[in-house]
């Protein structure tokens, strides 16, 4: 005689669908926790290092050797280094400005207006993100060195620019492409110019595009070393990348906390700036990879 199996209530084939649902998104929280740890030890490290005295730098014991700030005195009293910083400072961020300027009209009008050629620009664009920036480092001497522009802000910012904008257009090409058109209607209608429904209306909403261009196109020029190494020679006007480089070879004995702590301070606007801004960053980049 067969038994026929009665069916498993609903209640129970929900309870373990959440179960098991469960079971996966802890095992890949712990996942991304792991990953998280082996990607931050290595700045937590330095940050430590950095307090050590001299002669406790690859200690395994965080603490070793108490708190020391002379790194730090030692850096800030070395008028080349802060020197080399605010280099690093005015071309990553007249960079960045520049781009995000750009970036923003340029994506402005491929997201609004069709125009004869604005699928071949488009696909300039997108090669020119695929080449390598070290093929364009010949040609960029040659032109910096005819315009005597070699070892200025002013090349250094409009490479930084050049760079930049491609990438930027992409972006926010795509953030105003999820902005609805019916503002700027309503905002014409009220009696704005297109300029000025641009301007108070479209921009105050894709302020986190914006920013994601900025801190983007911020760090990598702060942290480019092939380009300001072939631009810029003279000491007064090297950026902090490749001070660090020369600070590297010039350290005599065994001084790896002075180093580190040199690492840690050239690692910091970056981080900052991802700390402060970093939902509009990540709201940005992600409607704009999104929609673009």
């Amino acid at each position: 005689m067969t038994t026929l199996t009665q069916p498993r209530p609903v209640a129970a084939q929900r309870s373990s669908r959440f179960s098991r649902k469960q079971r996966i998104d802890t095992l890949l929280i712990i996942v991304l926790a792991i990953i998280s740890l082996i990607v931050i030890f290595p700045v937590v490290y330095a940050i430590f290092t950095s307090f050590r005295p001299r002669g406790f730098g690859l200690s395994r014991d965080l603490f070793a050797g108490g708190f020391y700030l002379g790194h730090y005195e030692q850096l800030f009293s070395t008028i080349r280094f802060v020197r080399q910083i605010f280099n690093s400072l005015v071309m990553s961020l007249g960079g960045a400005v520049v781009t995000t300027v750009v970036a923003a009209m340029a994506g402005y009008s491929f997201a609004r207006f069709n125009f004869r050629g604005r699928t071949l620009l488009l696909a300039l664009f997108l090669g020119v993100l695929m080449l390598p920036g070290l093929t364009n480092l010949i040609p960029l001497y040659k032109i910096a060195s005819d315009l005597q522009l070699r070892d200025t802000y002013a090349i250094m910012i409009i490479i930084y620019a050049a760079y930049g904008v491609p990438f930027g257009t992409w972006v926010m090409m795509g953030f105003f492409k999820s902005i609805p058109v019916a503002l700027e209607e309503a905002a014409e209608v009220d009696g704005a110019t297109p300029f000025q429904a641009f301007w108070r209306v479209v921009l105050p909403i894709s302020a986190p595009g914006l920013i994601a261009v900025f801190i983007t196109n911020f760090v990598y020029n702060w942290n480019d070393f092939l380009t300001a190494l072939v631009m810029l020679s003279s000491t007064a006007m090297k950026t902090a990348m490749v001070g660090l480089f020369d600070f590297q070879n010039q350290l005599t004995g065994n001084n790896n906390e002075l180093l580190i702590a040199a690492c840690v301070l050239i690692m910091l606007p970056g981080i900052i700036l991802f700390i402060l801004f970093r939902n509009a960053f990540l709201r940005g980049m992600l409607e704009g990879a999104l929609k673009g």
